[in-house]
């Protein structure tokens, strides 16, 4: 009798899991993505990784000893509340902690024109300002300006023209 091994061995593999997760009701999505989280939490050099993909969304979120990284198309659980954001559709948001750090970054769809100036506005009406190392630029369509309070930095971008507002928050140390 002759064994098949190599590819051939991994493709019948592959084959019977998809049919039995047919037969028990899992999707293939959910195989790869399990199987993919896996692959990458055990190849990491025996550090303790915890990866969660969120196939629905596009997202995921990187947890370790060391901290967590997380993206998405919804608002990080853990954005501070005391930044307010121009309305419109979240594009992309991350967070990223850790114990010497904490950031998150968030990009909005904003409706109508003049986007930036009303999203810089509602920074200074929650009482941003222009700290000692602020920046303010404007160069064609881009404009960008670094905005502190007691406990955040925020540097705000957009290509106006776009209506794509960014925000860049820091908490300062």
């Amino acid at each position: 009798m002759r064994r098949h091994g190599g590819r051939t061995g991994k493709a019948c593999a592959v084959v019977a899991a998809i049919a039995l997760a047919s037969v028990t009701g899992c999707s293939v999505e959910s195989l790869v993505e399990e199987g993919f989280e896996r692959a990458v939490e055990q190849g990491n050099d025996g550090e303790n990784v915890d990866i969660d993909l969120d196939s629905e969304n596009g997202g995921f979120v990187v947890e370790s000893d060391e901290g967590s990284f997380s993206v998405g198309g919804d608002l990080p659980a853990d954005f501070p509340a005391d930044i307010p954001l121009i309305e419109g559709e979240i594009l992309s948001a991350s967070s990223m902690q850790s114990a010497d750090a904490s950031g998150w970054a968030v990009q909005i769809q904003a409706e109508g024109e003049g986007a930036f100036d009303r999203a810089e506005q509602a920074l200074r009406d929650a009482g941003f300002t222009e700290g000692e190392e602020s920046l303010s630029v404007a160069a064609g369509d881009l404009v960008m300006a670094g905005l502190v309070n007691d406990r955040w930095q925020v540097l705000l971008s957009a290509i106006d023209t776009e209506g794509v507002v960014s925000y860049t928050v820091t908490e300062l140390s």
